[in-house]
């Protein structure tokens, strides 16, 4: 969008949705002092939100939804206090809900559904007067579901209020008995939080209209043969078990006292019980004929449906497509040298162009890499479920002949690795959102995927950076199905030796806390731009055995990347961000944070960590969050909410990851390094 729109002083409204615009629109804006509506949904547009929207006081609507956003939510839009309707839904925005809009007194309408928000949900939504239509759905919400009561029960909440979703999010226990205010409340459910097993229905009373208001306390328990299609009328995600739900007062999503029924004549009833079954047997014939019309040896079905493999039929998953071996030979010029990314413990990567012109990594599985049906069907089904800006995706996958070949997202800057320790090298606030980045993948895979996943080798080769330098986690899945996985066991080498929980060592046991561990090694490579082993450092081969000393001495410029010392960067931050990753780092595994007490100290920087187009963190901001603030202090303090106060549980997750390297090219460059320098056993003492 061209600057020179800002010469328009007089422009009151502003709609440029379904095109294709790929930038925020620009700053100009600001020029336009009487600006009261700003349309540009259904665009291509990425990056952050810009902070300067909060100076346009006179906006009473905007409408960025649909969009390819991504990135805290900024605090400046609490300055927006004509704000009328906010519809930001369906990007990928992600990180709290700023306490600072609290005071948005005139907004009605906010719809944020679709994003990767994350918290609990925050008591100042009851203290918008005029809210009508509040919109979370889909998101990543967790915390007590009791809250709710409390907005509910004793928030300002006017009779104009008519939707209030906060469905599949990830509230934890039972919705409690409550009366809805008014009974134009349509609903708002929690319908991906896999722990209860059954749910509390709140209904109006019958005789109630739209038009009068009415309070709601008939309450229905949903039966053990609760009818899921029943569900799936008013609540759109799969899977989605029943779990608690609030209805309009007409209907009932349980299987006992619908009032929605209508009775019929037994001629009637007659009437349609014959055309019924008619158009069944026409259509089950015509099925038939088409079945028996197919080729029997058709070696390639639709994507999504059922095909026979070498064992049992099996359903595709439907978020995956199914290759053929054709395809990727032609997308990888029959996977030719100038297509070799790399290779890991799964086996070689090669880059690959689709017919569309998509540009693709295809892993394909060596003997080595390579898993039974089973466990490779295991494992798609797993990865199809893992969505989230921060992971990389999965596309597809071909089985053909016996082949096993994954095919993934492209990620055009490569890895961490390549970025941190070659010629050119992130800046300061780069690496600050790379770190936030692995700390929401991570919590993504630790507490909101079912059942939870242990990436297992956290590590720079496998943080994959995209365009825009955005980190996501590569090679996470499922081990091989033994019964280690029913155990938390793992008697085979797994990990990268640097990263690997040194608890490992004693109980072969694998946990969330072991890519803690990784995690705050990164993050101290991250500040130090020094390898995790390095034979060259006279004080400590091992990155931990450096730091500690140096850091204690000379605080954070004594061990900061000199490439970094030249520039513009936030003391404060990163001697804080170091005191994350030593807390992390923590031999035993108790003395370790969970990741989403992490992101409970990261993420207040999340929205304020880069400007619009800049190279560096602001250095106003970062001082003020951490101020009096020791990470060194008990862990609990991370997060007073998160846990529930309960003490950190070492084993409290079942899947791990299998062990390989997607899209690297440096995989073996540490381990080569320990060759050179010395032996294992001297490694695995100073570990332990």
């Amino acid at each position: 969008m061209p600057g020179e729109i800002g010469k328009l002083v007089h422009l009151k409204v502003l709609n440029l949705s379904t095109n294709n615009f790929a930038s925020p629109p620009p700053d100009a804006l600001l020029k336009c002092n009487v600006l009261e509506t700003l349309l540009m949904k259904e665009n291509s547009i990425t990056g952050q939100l810009p902070l300067w929207i909060g100076q346009l006081v006179t906006l009473r609507t905007l409408d960025l939804s649909q969009n390819k956003l991504w990135g805290g939510l900024p605090l400046e839009y609490g300055n927006l206090l004509n704000l009328v309707n906010m519809y930001l839904w369906e990007n990928e925005l992600s990180g709290f809900l700023p306490s600072e809009w609290n005071g948005l007194v005139n907004l009605e309408i906010l719809q944020m559904g679709h994003n990767y928000l994350t918290g609990n949900i925050p008591n100042w939504l009851s203290e918008l007067p005029k809210a009508r239509d509040v919109v979370f759905s889909r998101n990543q919400f967790y915390g007590p579901a009791s809250n709710l009561t409390k907005l509910i029960v004793n928030g300002n909440f006017t009779s104009a209020i008519s939707r209030w979703l906060f469905d599949c999010n990830y509230l934890e226990g039972d919705w409690p008995t409550f009366n809805v205010p008014t009974v134009q409340v349509k609903y708002f459910s929690n319908c991906w939080n896999n722990e209860t097993d059954g749910c509390a229905t709140i209904g109006c009373n019958q005789n109630a209209t739209q038009d009068t208001p009415s309070n709601c306390s008939r309450i229905y328990n949903c039966p053990n043969f609760f009818e899921e299609r029943r569900v799936s009328q008013f609540i759109e995600c799969s899977p989605c078990p029943p779990s608690q739900f609030i209805t309009d007062g007409t209907r009932c999503v349980c299987g006992r006292d619908r009032v929605d029924k209508v009775s019929k004549t037994p001629v009637e009833a007659l009437i349609g019980g014959v055309v019924g079954g008619i158009v069944v047997i026409i259509f089950a014939a015509i099925l038939i004929i088409l079945i028996c019309r197919r080729k029997p040896a058709l070696k390639y079905q639709q994507f999504g449906r059922k095909y026979e493999g070498i064992g049992d039929p099996w359903t595709v998953p439907k978020d995956l497509d199914r290759f053929t071996l054709q395809e990727l030979e032609r997308a990888t010029n029959n996977f030719s040298e100038e297509y070799f990314i790399g290779e890991g413990g799964f086996g070689k990567v090669y880059r690959g162009v689709l017919p569309d012109g998509k540009v693709v990594a295809i892993k394909c599985a060596s003997n080595e890499g390579a898993q039974g049906q089973t466990e490779f069907r295991n494992e798609l089904a797993l990865l199809s479920r893992l969505h989230h800006r921060h992971l990389c995706a999965l596309e597809g996958f071909c089985d053909e002949d016996g082949l096993q070949l994954l095919v993934y997202e492209f990620m055009v800057n490569g890895d961490l690795h390549q970025n941190l320790f070659g010629k050119s090298s992130l800046n300061a606030a780069q690496r600050f959102e790379v770190a936030v980045g692995i700390a929401r993948g991570l919590d993504y895979l630790h507490s909101f995927a079912n059942p939870p996943v242990i990436h297992r080798d956290i590590k720079p080769s496998n943080v994959l950076l995209d365009e825009y330098n955005v980190a996501k986690l590569a090679d996470f899945g499922i081990s091989k199905a033994t019964p280690e996985l029913h155990t938390h066991i793992s008697t085979r080498p797994v990990g990268t030796i640097g990263y690997l929980d040194p608890d490992y060592f004693r109980t072969n046991q694998l946990t969330i806390a072991s890519d803690v561990f990784a995690f705050g090694i990164v993050i101290l490579e991250l500040v130090t731009g020094q390898r995790v082993f390095d034979t060259s450092r006279l004080n400590g081969i091992n990155l931990t055995d450096w730091v500690i000393p140096k850091f204690k001495e000379g605080g954070i410029h004594a061990i900061i990347d000199p490439r970094l010392s030249e520039t513009n960067y936030d003391a404060t931050l990163f001697t804080n961000l170091t005191e994350v990753g030593l807390k992390c780092s923590k031999i035993d595994r108790n003395d370790r944070p969970t990741m989403k007490e992490v992101l409970t100290i990261l993420e207040p920087y999340a929205s304020r960590a880069l400007k619009e187009n800049s190279s560096s963190l602001n250095p106003k901001w970062s001082t003020e969050y951490f101020k009096n603030k020791s990470l060194f202090e008990d862990s609990r303090q991370f997060a007073p909410n998160s846990m529930n106060g309960k003490p950190y549980n070492s084993g409290e997750s079942s899947i791990n990851s299998h062990d390989t390297n997607c899209f690297s090219t440096e995989a073996s460059e540490d381990l080569a390094a320990l060759k050179a320098g010395f032996d294992f056993e001297a490694v695995f003492r100073e570990i332990l």
